[in-house]
């Protein structure tokens, strides 16, 4: 269970409806979107938590409760990232 209310991105755990995932910020930036097969119907999420135990090629799913993320498990999928565009 996580008990905080705001990411490392400074958002709201609400932010998207709560659908949003914490990744290794030195692989996936913050504020990129992943699709996750069978999360958030495929569409994109954002990147906006990050956590001691993300490292790697992971991904932690926010899921509205414990007992959804404890079904859900975990599992290998292909994912697809979308990058942030730089502006710069």
């Amino acid at each position: 269970p996580y008990p905080g209310t705001t990411t490392a991105s400074g958002l709201s755990v609400k932010t998207n409806h709560g659908r949003l995932v914490a990744a290794d910020t030195q692989i996936i930036p913050m504020h990129a979107l992943v699709s996750v097969p069978g999360y958030s119907e495929g569409s994109p999420v954002p990147v906006l938590d990050r956590g001691g135990a993300i490292k790697g090629r992971r991904l932690d799913l926010l899921m509205p409760t414990f007992d959804q993320a404890k079904e859900w498990g975990t599992k290998t999928l292909e994912v697809k990232i979308y990058l942030p565009v730089s502006t710069d």
